[in-house]
């Protein structure tokens, strides 16, 4: 086992790393990041979910420090928002043609707006996506190609059966390269937003905001889109449900999300032995 500087700041992936499909924290995790808390460990979530979505989380877990929403590209606490990236509006009409030609299912997340947009007709993808995993309230269908957004837009996502995102994952990265992040999220999800978006920018950011060292870092997930943040942490944590290359990514490997792996993690944090 080695020392590590100690830990102050920890970025916890949502969904499939600290909770699963019923939405639910588990009493020991809950426990553990009241531990840190006390230890004195600043605590908050990283995920691809909306701030309103996020918010609920964080309030029953007693988190008070800034929420890394739509990948990092929103960082924004209760009352205030520290930063913002939106979809650079050169590329969005691309992204929706490009979805549109591919016969595929697309709804676009504006900044500071509860209402999800869903290129209509509703697919039965969409509504699995609205019925299992986002549980957002509000939801318009319209033309996304001219529809005349009053907020700007901060992510567009594709959702599709697992084949069919992976192979327009591909297609996607050799199209538009660099100029936008692209990352797979569920199996059935592809999401695009801002070049400088990542979970591991916002880590970054939040580490700078706070004045600490990235060596005073930590991070927790499971998904290919955590892979930015558990390579930016001092220390980092796949939980054993993530894919191979998002365990390879992590320094260490806990248990599962329905094991308590973030209470593992944590208990090795507050310990400061690996």
């Amino acid at each position: 086992m080695t020392k590590r500087a100690k830990i102050k700041l920890l970025l916890i992936d949502l969904d499939d790393t600290l909770i699963g499909p019923d939405l639910k924290v588990s009493q020991k995790n809950q426990l553990a990041i009241r531990q840190a808390i006390r230890a004195g460990i600043k605590v908050t979530l990283a995920t691809g979910r909306t701030f309103t979505t996020t918010l609920p989380f964080a309030l029953k877990l007693g988190l008070k420090h800034t929420l890394a929403c739509f990948q990092g590209a929103l960082l924004r606490g209760k009352s205030k928002r520290l930063a913002a990236q939106t979809m650079p509006p050169q590329y969005y009409l691309d992204i929706i043609k490009f979805g549109l030609k591919h016969k595929i299912q697309i709804c676009v997340y504006v900044l500071d707006h509860d209402t999800v947009f869903f290129q209509r007709p509703l697919d039965k993808y969409g509504k699995e996506y609205l019925d299992k995993i986002e549980q957002v309230r509000q939801i318009s269908l319209v033309n996304l190609l001219t529809f005349p957004f009053s907020h700007p837009p901060i992510k567009i996502m594709f959702v599709a059966h697992p084949e069919k995102i992976v192979s327009l994952a591909k297609i996607a990265r050799k199209k538009f390269g660099r100029r936008l992040y692209i990352t797979r999220t569920r199996n059935n999800l592809l999401e695009f937003l801002h070049p400088h978006v990542n979970k591991g920018l916002a880590l970054k950011k939040l580490a700078e905001h706070y004045g600490l060292d990235m060596g005073q870092t930590a991070a927790i997930g499971d998904g290919y889109n955590d892979i930015p943040m558990l390579k930016a942490a001092g220390v980092s944590f796949a939980v054993k449900n993530a894919p191979a290359e998002v365990e390879r990514a992590a320094d260490y490997v806990v248990s599962a999300w329905d094991q308590d792996g973030v209470a593992e993690a944590i208990a090795r944090i507050i310990r400061n032995k690996y």
